[in-house]
């Protein structure tokens, strides 16, 4: 009897200890199944994670590439962006960019990325809606409402929170804010209603109804769906995490991405320099066309160097003020009444056969580049000079020659000097200060106001790259 009652406890604990065995691996099964389910969900979201964002970088690719062809198209007006396409009606295409309706100049515009315009296929993110995009008033190539003046120094007018922490991400500083935002608006939320594409060979859908495809974080009321529609700074939200009110992902264009591919155009410094000399050749030919003879050659007053607004060319007009450096200038009708020449404008109205080169792309250039353009005149050439005009204050370039004008052209910023180019209407004005635009003798010789000055030519380094070119007394200009 107790050999059978030992037999069966052994029999119940062999029992307990497969059931224990059992149960143990159908846990294990389950945990294992459980991990590569969420393994391959995982798996599953980080593919179309990475598939938005190649389509995100390969469609910012495109646009930095029509950025820096956009100098062949529009002479002098580098790192333009194309308007984004913002509707179905009128007579663009689907996938073109409204160039002729993109509202008002200096406005940021928000649609779809222009996908013909840029001539790639439409870019589409992992649930396969169409990429969007915002680009800066200020930078949109829009011929009905261009802006006045677009160069590598224009902030951008575009600021991207961040979500988790409601904090500015990309903007703080104004010369760090985006030039364009790109986005994929992935799955629709609970609150977005999507229509399908309604006819043969449509890309994209119908609907052009942000709200229904860009999100809205409801703690900080920032908006993708959203522009200011005014000249001011748009604000976009990005989240590290999906939630349950925003999906978007988000992709920016910096100013400086532009500018870097901009400066590496091969054209580039020879553009600079050959529009430098002849502007240079234009301030000559003022002088060579005075009507008191041949030995009167007064040149025009400096203009100014802070401007009410730098964007507008009028602005640039010569001021006597007995300083004799500052930006050069293009109306000059204070200089007129001294000299009585009849030129109304010293570029606009530069005659290109009296200054081989000038046309009007040089014009261009000068127009979008006007700030970076600055002037020194002797004293002896000043328009309320004596005549016959002769070097006794003249102009010197290291030490040595005897120059009646310099014309100078303000290369990219230069970091190590901390230089920094912002103006109103958003901004503090930093362009009024001309250290911020030259350097060594050519920033601190001004204001000139009489005597010798001696300015500074070098090649480029990392504290100066100013590029300048000499007017002498006889009216011929010369690299300096």
């Amino acid at each position: 009897m107790l050999l059978m009652e030992m037999t069966y406890a052994k029999d119940i604990r062999r029992q307990s200890g497969a059931a224990l065995l059992m149960m143990m691996l159908i846990v294990v099964l389950a945990a294992v199944t459980f991990l590569i389910k969420d393994f391959n969900r995982n798996t599953a979201m980080l593919r179309q994670q990475a598939a938005t964002e190649r389509s995100l970088a390969a469609a910012k690719q495109a646009l930095v590439g029509y950025a820096v062809a956009s100098g062949l198209n529009a002479p002098g007006a580098p790192m333009l962006l194309p308007c984004p396409d913002i509707d179905d009606t009128g007579p663009t295409l689907e996938g073109e960019a409204h160039a002729l309706d993109c509202g008002a100049s200096g406005v940021t515009v928000l649609g779809r990325i222009p996908w013909r315009t840029l001539n790639i296929a439409p870019p589409r993110d992992s649930s396969n809606e169409c990429l969007w995009y915002a680009v800066s008033g200020d930078y949109k190539d829009a011929p009905a409402a261009p802006a006045e003046m677009v160069n590598p120094d224009t902030n951008g007018q575009i600021q991207v929170f961040l979500q988790d922490t409601g904090q500015i991400i990309e903007g703080v500083a104004p010369s760090e804010r985006p030039v364009a935002v790109l986005f994929a608006p992935e799955a629709p939320l609970a609150s977005q209603s999507r229509v399908a594409v309604a006819q043969a060979g449509q890309q994209c859908a119908d609907s052009f109804v942000r709200s229904d495809y860009l999100d809205t974080d409801t703690t900080s009321s920032v908006s993708n769906a959203v522009t200011v529609d005014a000249v001011g700074i748009d604000q976009f939200i990005r989240g590290l995490s999906e939630s349950e009110e925003l999906n978007d992902k988000i992709v920016t264009i910096s100013r400086d991405e532009l500018a870097e591919a901009y400066y590496q155009r091969r054209d580039f410094e020879t553009s600079v320099r050959d529009v430098t000399a002849a502007a240079a050749a234009c301030v000559a030919a003022y002088g060579s066309s005075n009507p008191g003879g041949p030995n009167d050659n007064r040149l025009p007053w400096p203009s100014l160097v802070g401007l009410a607004d730098y964007r507008v060319s009028a602005l640039y007009d010569d001021a006597n003020t007995g300083v004799l450096s500052g930006r050069l200038a293009d109306a000059v009708g204070d200089s007129n009444l001294q000299t009585s020449n009849g030129l109304a404008r010293l570029l606009t109205d530069c005659d290109p056969l009296a200054a081989p080169g000038w046309d009007a792309a040089m014009l261009g250039f000068w127009q979008q580049w006007k700030d970076h353009f600055f002037y020194y005149v002797a004293d002896a050439y000043r328009p309320d000079a004596a005549v016959p005009s002769s070097c006794g204050d003249c102009l010197t370039v290291n030490g040595t020659g005897g120059y009646a004008a310099v014309v100078l052209f303000a290369n990219s910023r230069l970091s190590a000097l901390s230089q920094d180019r912002d103006a109103p209407p958003i901004d503090t004005d930093t362009k009024q200060n001309i250290a911020n635009y030259l350097e060594a003798s050519n920033s601190g010789s001004h204001p000139y106001v009489g005597g010798v000055a001696d300015l500074t030519s070098s090649p480029q380094t990392a504290v100066f790259n100013d590029i300048l070119y000499c007017v002498d007394p006889a009216m011929s200009v010369s690299g300096c």
